[in-house]
């Protein structure tokens, strides 16, 4: 639907309220009309016009990185309260005005990266545990969650991730050629690669760095066909579902990119980070950047852990 289209429709004013609480959780300044040009918004507005409740996919809240630099502990956080509250808002914000309504579906890619990124399957178990209670504790009706355990309930990990592989994964030569000749695949390798060395390099270790740089290489292109894979398989099961995502992406894009923090300063996750209060924001950053600030530990509803410093 183009912009003129949108514009002339009799829901203009629940599609632009829609199109505000999602932009919220975006750090894209643009205009009226550009959003109006934004793939996923152009699929609101049409799916809004046929009067289909919203359904949103978001990848993410897969588990707490393993370095004892980055976060305080393997279970979610305030941080992760926050980030789901604020996808909740941004549903009933939308709910509000749209009788249909609206869902975010938590997509959690845990157990398609464990292995890979040396988290057992356990400690998915009790983080993706540790995620629907805060859905159940704070009533969060607009969130769901999705797994590979929904689709196939009576296998382990390591056939779970088979199976998601020999079903919807490209070659390893593939995902190679395309980091080469793709500049934004070029870019994920970059920052996904980066994360790799930071979570291993703040894991005790006789290896130099110049090794962990290399044996995360090949580590980070498992990455991304895995998370290519996943994609693949949400495409097939979700068909027709809006898809955010936890990177920054170009607004012409088809995955619009949410800041889950919005306080934050950085684009940043809450499983990557810990959450400090700063003078009346909340900041994600690494553990050991909250201690070198002499941040003190708190503790919400007693059990889920910030810093304020």
């Amino acid at each position: 639907m183009i912009a003129q289209e949108i514009k002339n429709t009799n829901l203009t004013q629940s599609i632009v309220e829609a199109m505000e609480a999602v932009s919220k959780l975006s750090s894209n300044e643009l205009t009226f009309d550009q959003f109006l040009e934004v793939p996923l918004m152009q699929n609101m507005a049409s799916q809004m016009a046929t009067g289909r409740s919203l359904k949103f996919l978001l990848p993410a809240f897969p588990a707490k990185s393993p370095s004892p630099v980055k976060t305080s502990g393997a279970l979610p956080d305030f941080g992760e309260v926050i980030a789901l509250q604020a996808l909740n808002e941004m549903c009933a914000k939308i709910t509000a005005n749209y009788k249909p309504g609206a869902q975010v579906v938590i997509c959690s890619d845990g157990r398609v990266f464990s292995d890979v990124v040396n988290v057992s399957d356990k400690t998915i178990d009790a983080y993706s545990e540790g995620i629907q209670s805060i859905i159940n504790e704070f009533n969060l009706t607009h969130l769901s969650t999705f797994s590979l355990e929904d689709l196939y309930p009576n296998l382990s990990g390591p056939e779970l991730r088979n199976r998601l592989l020999w079903q919807f994964a490209k070659s390893i030569e593939e995902v190679r050629h395309q980091v080469i000749e793709d500049r934004h695949y070029q870019g994920l390798f970059n920052g996904m690669h980066k994360f790799m060395v930071e979570d291993r390099m703040g894991i005790p270790t006789v290896k130099s760095k110049n090794q962990i740089n290399k044996e995360t290489k090949s580590a980070t292109y498992e990455l991304m066909r895995r998370s290519d894979a996943w994609s693949a398989l949400l495409n097939h099961y979700f068909k027709g579902a809006l898809r955010l995502s936890i990177h920054p992406y170009p607004h012409t894009h088809e995955k619009f990119g949410v800041k889950l923090v919005s306080s934050s300063s950085k684009w940043a996750t809450p499983w990557h980070n810990v959450t400090v209060k700063v003078k009346d924001k909340y900041e994600l950053m690494h553990l050991a950047e909250a201690e070198r600030l002499g941040a003190e530990k708190k503790v919400f509803g007693g059990k889920y852990v910030f810093f304020e410093a």
